[in-house]
C-alpha cells in the first residue's frame, strides 16, 4: 500500500489507524540487505613490460567505499606496493600502475575497500591492508607481466574450459560432451573432446567449442602485429583425427586450418599466413531449434590478399567434424582429440613440430 501527499512530508498522527481492514502501520520494511561488499577483477591476463598499466575492478557495495586501494606485487619474492584507486563511473573503479612498478613475470594483486575504520582487502575479505605486520591472506588475483615475444596463450585447459560455449547437442543436450584429464608427458591439464555419437552409430555433421579471447588479444594491441603462427600441443583420439582450428574477427569473418593428428602427442606449428578464409560458428546458440548457426565472412572480406585482422580477432573456435560425409556409424569417443595448449607465437618458425 503506498500513501501519496499532495502537500509534501504527512503527519503520521493524522493519518487514519486503518484502511478498510488493513491496519495503517502494518507494513515493515524488509531489513537493510546484508550482503558484504563485492569486488569483480577487471583486469585482462597480461600486460606488456615496460608499458603502464590501467588495472580496473567492478566495486558493489550499498554504499560506495570511502577510498579503495590496489595492491600489486610480483608472485614471488615481491612485497606489495599499493596503488589508490579512483570511481571511473557507476560501480566502475581504476587504478593507474607505472611501468616501473611491473617487472617480468606473474603478479599478484588484492583490492582493499575502507570506509571509516573499517576495511576488507578482497578476495580474501580480512580486515587488514597487505601492508600491515599481521596480514596473512593467500587469496589474490593473477596476471603476468611479459615481454614483447612472448607466447599469448589462446587456450589454457585448465583454465578455460568452464568458459567454453559448445554446439547444443539437440534441444535436451545444452552443455558441452568434454572432459579434463592430465597428460602423461607433462602433468598439465588436457582438454579432452570428442565427436558426439549416439547409440545408433550418428553424429552432428560439426560439433564446435568456442572461447571469447577478445581481453587476451587486446592486452597484447602494440604487438599483435607481430605474431606469425600457432602453436598446438594436442592428439588424435585414433589414428586419422582432425581438428578445426578458427579465429573469429569481431565482424564474424573466420580463419581456418585443418590440423590432422594421431594418437601421440604432438607440437604442432601452424603459420598465420597458411589459415583461410572460412566459416564460423555462432556461439551459444539460440533456443529453441537450430538457426543462424555458421557465420559467413563480413561484407568486402575474404578477397584474394585479405588476411587476418589479428587485432580484431575476438573467438578461438575448435571444431570436429565428419571427415568422411557423415557416411557409417562412430563408436562413442572414437573420434577426436586431446588439446594440451594453444599459444600465438611473435618469433620465427623453426619447423612444424616434434612428436613424443
Amino acid at each position: 500500500m503506498y500513501v501519496l501527499s499532495a502537500s509534501g512530508p504527512a503527519d503520521p498522527a493524522t493519518l487514519p489507524a486503518r484502511v478498510g481492514q488493513i491496519g495503517f502501520t502494518e507494513y515493515h520494511a524488509p531489513p537493510a540487505d546484508s550482503l558484504p561488499p563485492s569486488v569483480q577483477p577487471l583486469a585482462v591476463p597480461e600486460y606488456l613490460l615496460g608499458r603502464p598499466a590501467e588495472l580496473r575492478a567492478r566495486v558493489v557495495d550499498r554504499t560506495p567505499p570511502d577510498s579503495a586501494v590496489l595492491f600489486i606485487r610480483p608472485t614471488a619474492g615481491g612485497f606489495y606496493v599499493g596503488f589508490t584507486m579512483h570511481a571511473a563511473s557507476g560501480y566502475l573503479y581504476a587504478a593507474s600502475v607505472p611501468a616501473t612498478a611491473l617487472r617480468e613475470g606473474p603478479h599478484e594483486f588484492v583490492i582493499t575497500l575502507f570506509r571509516g575504520d573499517w576495511s576488507a582487502t578482497l578476495p580474501g575479505g580480512l580486515h587488514v591492508k597487505p601492508t600491515d605486520w599481521d596480514y596473512s591472506g593467500s587469496a589474490s588475483w593473477k596476471l603476468d607481466v611479459v615481454g614483447p615475444r612472448t607466447p599469448l596463450r589462446l587456450f589454457d585447459p585448465g583454465r578455460d574450459a568452464a568458459h567454453l560455449a559448445f554446439t547444443r547437442i539437440g534441444d535436451a543436450g545444452r552443455r558441452g560432451l568434454f572432459r579434463l584429464t592430465l597428460s602423461e608427458v607433462t602433468g598439465q591439464p588436457v582438454f579432452h573432446f570428442e565427436l558426439p555419437v549416439d547409440a545408433r552409430g550418428w553424429s552432428s555433421p560439426d560439433y564446435t567449442a568456442s572461447l571469447v579471447i577478445e581481453d587476451r588479444i587486446k592486452a597484447r594491441q602494440e604487438t599483435i602485429g607481430g605474431a606469425d603462427a600457432l602453436h598446438l600441443r594436442l592428439r588424435g583420439l585414433g589414428a586419422r583425427q582432425i581438428l578445426h582450428v578458427t579465429l573469429m574477427e569481431d565482424d564474424g569473418t573466420s580463419w581456418s586450418a585443418a590440423i590432422p593428428v594421431d594418437s601421440s602427442w604432438s607440437e604442432r606449428a601452424v603459420p598465420l599466413t597458411d589459415l583461410t578464409i572460412g566459416r564460423g560458428v555462432l556461439l551459444p546458440e539460440g533456443f529453441p531449434g537450430e538457426w543462424n548457426y555458421w557465420v559467413g565472412a563480413a561484407a568486402g572480406r575474404g578477397a584474394s590478399g585479405d588476411r587476418p585482422r589479428l587485432d580484431r580477432v575476438e573467438r578461438l573456435q575448435l571444431s570436429l567434424r565428419r571427415e568422411d560425409g557423415g557416411g557409417g556409424p562412430l563408436a562413442p569417443g572414437s573420434y577426436g582429440v586431446e588439446v594440451e595448449s594453444i599459444t600465438l607465437g611473435f618469433g620465427r618458425l623453426t619447423g612444424q613440430g616434434s612428436r613424443r
